[in-house]
């Protein structure tokens, strides 16, 4: 007797008209497998197939499909074929009633025969491959959710670590023996050190939740090596490296509006003005994916702060070849050096200006040179 499925692919059995049985089993569905050696209408018998692990589901189907019952059982592995079975026997009862008219199956198949569409792209060869682009864009989907809280943290760490320095008047006593020059680069070394070594920590509790879980019955749900295949490595290297320049963009940004801080209560407000500035590309990359090439997308997408929300999702559709990619990613580069120095001149220029002010107001001051 055949056991309970180990994949994801559920083993059942079906009580029904013979007509209806045989029907099922010759369907060769990717969503279930029909058990042909279960031939019991036995309620009790198959309830107990049920309980053994024999059998994961049995369908109960009357004549005219009008009662459809599906028994499953809850400990088993396997996924719920419900949407599959449902579309199998939709397709079953109009054969039925097209039979009731007099159609044949071949004439009956013929007129719901559904035209073939083929898609071609001009660009092919510089982009993702098609059938990789639906997982390619679940990958870009995960990218910009997980880079927007890591952004947010490392935002909120950047203007405590310059704030609270300033605003508690600690700076006097530390840039006695250090150049305000050094010290900033100190810090921003130690918040790089900091991100390497959280990257370093997940990864390794990744890894070991993986070696744990995929030698539980949960093991499907983490098939990280499946899902990967069909994502190209060079897709994956263009998303990644617009990560990290964008993350260190927005450090950058953060610290140089952090220096202009006069007392620790106004951090929150620094902080915070740069967030809002990470929401647009945030909300925009969902935007991006119904349309990739809308003008305003297309602009962003090679624009630091904001390329690495949109970016991602363009060449997941196949709006954006690889070389397009790569430009972003070094235009990104180049505004996070020039970034870098403008936070450095800022910080050296302010460490030591205290303004009752708020934050923006003392930027907008500096601006308009008031």
């Amino acid at each position: 007797m055949q056991h309970q499925s180990t994949s994801e692919r559920p083993i059942i059995a079906v009580v029904a008209d013979n007509n209806i049985k045989k029907a099922l089993e010759s369907k060769k569905s990717t969503s279930y497998q029909v058990n042909k050696k279960i031939n019991t209408n036995d309620s009790k018998r198959l309830k107990m197939y049920l309980a053994d692990g024999v059998l994961d589901g049995i369908l109960y189907v009357n004549k005219d499909l009008s009662k459809i019952t599906y028994k499953y059982n809850a400990n088993s592995e396997a996924s719920l074929p419900i949407n599959a079975l449902k579309n199998d026997l939709a397709s079953l009862r109009s054969q039925m009633i097209a039979a009731n008219y007099g159609i044949s199956a071949r004439e009956w198949m013929n007129l719901n025969k559904l035209p073939t569409i083929k898609r071609k792209i001009l660009n092919k060869e510089a982009t993702i491959k098609l059938n990789n682009s639906e997982t390619a864009q679940n990958f870009s989907e995960a990218v910009v959710i997980v880079a927007f809280f890591f952004l947010t943290s490392y935002i909120s760490i950047t203007g405590a670590e310059l704030g609270n320095e300033k605003g508690n008047h600690l700076i006097e006593g530390v840039l006695a023996a250090i150049s305000p020059k050094k010290h900033f680069a100190g810090k921003m070394l130690g918040i790089g050190f900091l991100v390497i070594l959280q990257l370093l920590i997940y990864s390794v509790i990744a890894a070991f939740s993986y070696i744990i879980l995929k030698h539980t019955k949960y093991h499907n749900w983490f098939n990280l090596t499946k899902y990967l295949q069909h994502i190209d490595t060079t897709y994956v290297l263009i998303v990644t490296m617009l990560t990290l320049f964008s993350l260190a963009a927005y450090i950058f940004l953060s610290a140089c509006f952090a220096s202009f801080v006069s007392r620790s209560e106004d951090i929150s407000q620094a902080t915070t003005s740069v967030a809002s500035i990470m929401m647009i590309p945030y909300f925009l990359s969902f935007l991006t994916q119904n349309s990739p090439n809308m003008g305003i997308a297309r602009v962003l997408s090679y624009l630091p702060f904001m390329s690495q929300g949109i970016m991602p999702v363009r060449l997941a559709q196949g709006a954006a070849s690889y070389q397009s990619g790569w430009v972003s990613v070094l235009i990104s580069m180049i505004g996070a050096v020039i970034m870098y120095f403008i936070a450095e001149y800022v910080y050296e220029k302010n460490v030591f200006s205290y303004n009752s002010d708020a934050p923006l107001r003392v930027i907008f001051n500096k601006v308009l040179h008031r």
